[in-house]
């Protein structure tokens, strides 16, 4: 309450700044639409001051929890210790009472609901304004978590069951769901995968060379990249292995000439990296290899490969879409290699499978690019939901722990860098159509660049997802859906008890996001002044 009292003091003696929003088109008091029809980017100027229409879809009641749950969450004491304080506030309250405290705030500001039929308005009152929902099933482990085969089928059904939800709950909108694979098996597999794929890749890198540009019909894609990506010599995108040097490292020439089925006498980095994921033999026989590919280790990957065809089956039958997170860096090139197999089984007309790519590491861009890659030579399409990323102080804490370089990227200019680069490489595919493109950001400098990008290139508004969480960024989610872009909020939902801890970690992981909310929190206050000073005049 004094809180409150304090805010409103200040509030009443700051001056009103409004100014109406730009526009080159008739539409210059129009409301937000609720069918609206793509507009050029060029005959749209997005300006966040117009508080009217940007908060139009928000009660004053809202207008006023937004405020005060994203001012609080501004104070890095409070993000640093929100779980155990909400642990000892359970304590005292009680279920009952803390439930309901929390479903008025903290919760009720980043969470739709605790089931279907709560999640069901909140994602019908997103649609009504032309924004789609993306339902986040949050179960996720770690290494030291113990999950058994019993845990895991649970998940699995628990999923379908999502995916059944989340088609019902978006009726004829698309509908969206997103899971961790590290429910659907145990950390520790995929932990040992990551090695032995950074063991293949170290034996690549070792024995390959550049290719050159006039090499082969691959060079088309190579030479679209940037010279920084091509000459990046830890880079694998634009490397090759020839023939004489796989029979150097494995002495099995047969398994060349099978894997090089166009007979240009080189392999590529997936190529060289499949050939032996299928023959574990061969592969635990290279040099330098940590961790071996034991059957136990295959038994386990094909399990988990029969799980999540179940989900890509599912995900097709409802032609519904499904995003699979990203994780912490000892897991993800797992995660990346699991997910590039599904892509190639399930992604051959419609991209129903999207991989996320975390541009604060250091090797997305190549990660991203061989992806590209694989998917023009296999002729799938590239399912890709680009974002800065989380886990960022884990992973510095993490290198620095264990004296290993950092994956993180040096400083945040690197960041925002490694993004528009990789936004320029896939408007390009989409704009081919080789390519559906999620842009998860809360940066409003980032949002114009993709706009103008797409305007360059000729990009429709509605052929790329902006995306943003929910609770977070709404100014930027709803004056881009009002002006013909394609807009998801990924929703997180579930039990309260279940949810808040989820909450908790993302708001650790987003400290970046929360902390430079100070734009987001001066256009609520304007709002809440406009409609207080409506009333008297």
């Amino acid at each position: 309450l004094l809180y409150t009292i304090k805010f409103e003091m200040r509030l009443w003696q700051q001056p009103l700044r409004l100014r109406p929003l730009v526009y080159n088109t008739p539409l210059q008091h129009a409301p937000l639409l609720l069918h609206h029809s793509p507009l050029s980017s060029s005959t749209v100027k997005l300006d966040f001051q117009d508080t009217a229409r940007t908060y139009e879809s928000k009660s004053t009641w809202e207008l006023w929890r937004s405020y005060l749950i994203l001012k609080t969450c501004t104070y890095d004491i409070f993000v640093r210790n929100a779980e155990q304080m909400m642990r000892l506030s359970r304590r005292l309250l009680g279920h009952t009472l803390f439930t309901y405290i929390m479903k008025k705030s903290f919760y009720g500001q980043f969470a739709g609901g605790e089931n279907i039929s709560e999640l069901t308005p909140c994602v019908r009152h997103l649609a009504r304004y032309g924004v789609s929902s993306m339902l986040n099933y949050s179960v996720e482990a770690d290494l030291e978590v113990a999950v058994d085969e019993r845990n895991c089928q649970h998940h699995l059904e628990v999923l379908l069951d999502v995916l059944e939800s989340s088609k019902a709950v978006c009726g004829e909108q698309q509908s969206f769901s997103s899971f961790k694979i590290t429910g659907f098996t145990t950390p520790d597999l995929l932990y040992k995968l990551t090695e032995v794929l950074k063991g293949v890749g170290a034996a690549f890198l070792r024995y390959s060379v550049v290719l050159s540009r006039g090499d082969s019909q691959a060079t088309d894609f190579i030479s679209s990249l940037s010279q920084e990506i091509r000459e990046n010599e830890g880079f694998l995108v634009n490397r090759v292995i020839s023939r004489d040097a796989f029979i150097e490292i494995t002495d099995a020439p047969n398994i060349f000439d099978e894997a090089d089925s166009e007979k240009l006498g080189y392999l590529d980095f997936y190529q060289f990296r499949d050939c032996l994921m299928a023959r574990p033999e061969t592969l635990n026989s290279i040099e330098g290899m940590n961790v071996s590919l034991t059957e136990d280790m295959v038994g386990g990957i094909e399990r988990l490969m029969g799980r999540l065809a179940q989900v890509a089956q599912k995900t097709r039958d409802l032609d519904t879409r499904i995003m699979i997170d990203a994780e912490q860096t000892y897991m993800q090139p797992a995660i990346d290699y699991i997910t590039v197999q599904m892509m190639r089984e399930y992604n051959k007309g419609t991209p129903y499978i999207y991989n996320t790519y975390q541009c604060y590491l250091k090797n997305t861009p190549n990660n991203l690019t061989l992806d590209a890659q694989d998917a023009n030579r296999k002729g799938y399409k590239l399912g890709v939901k680009l974002v800065r990323g989380a886990y960022m102080t884990e992973e510095r804490a993490r290198a620095a722990r264990l004296n290993y370089p950092s994956p993180v990227q040096d400083t945040k200019s690197d960041t925002d860098a490694a993004y528009h680069g990789m936004v320029d490489v896939l408007l390009g595919l989409v704009s081919r159509d080789q390519c559906a493109l999620l842009a998860g950001s809360h940066n409003p400098e980032t949002v114009q660049y993709l706009m103008r990008e797409m305007e360059n290139r000729d990009v429709p508004p509605g052929r790329v997802y902006f995306g943003q969480l929910f609770g977070l960024c709404d100014p930027t989610s709803f004056l881009l859906s009002s002006s013909g872009y394609s807009v998801i909020k990924a929703i997180a939902w579930g039990p309260v008890q279940e949810v808040l801890p989820f909450l908790a970690r993302r708001a650790q992981e987003n400290t970046g996001v929360l902390g430079t909310s100070t734009r987001e929190l001066d256009l609520l206050k304007n709002e809440i002044r406009r409609r207080a000073l409506r009333k008297f005049y």
